[in-house]
């Protein structure tokens, strides 16, 4: 598969979610956990082009690295770019992202690695 470009997307690092962020993985402080921009991959329009990527298999997660050029704010919109690869061996979809203020200053570079599995057929007894 080609590489696929995708947005930008307006996402928004909104307190609510980012409270209930940090209530899920139990982490604490008062800025943007530097892992919360992963949950911008639940967005309905970024979700449905991971699935149409992954196709029939199963997306696992295998990992995932974010570069800081500067930190996120609390409230504070900003326009997420991203393109999406497959990778024959092993399969898996890299994804990779940059985010960037409305003004267009980089924030900080993503990358996520998706395993792509097919489901397991079910025997029959």
């Amino acid at each position: 598969m080609p590489e696929v470009q995708l947005g930008p997307f307006s996402v928004r690092a909104e307190r609510t979610k980012i409270e209930a962020y940090r209530s899920a993985t139990r982490t604490g402080g008062q800025d943007v956990p530097p892992a919360f921009p992963i949950c911008w991959l639940g967005e309905p329009d970024i979700r449905a082009a991971v699935e149409k990527a992954c196709g029939t298999r199963l997306p696992l997660h295998e990992g995932q690295t974010f570069e800081y050029e500067r930190p996120l704010e609390i409230g504070a919109e900003y326009r997420l770019l991203l393109s999406l690869r497959e990778e024959a061996d092993p399969p898996r979809l890299a994804l990779k992202g940059e985010c960037r203020t409305p003004t267009g200053e980089l924030c900080l570079r993503i990358e996520t690695l998706l395993r792509l599995v097919s489901p397991a057929l079910e025997r029959s007894a």
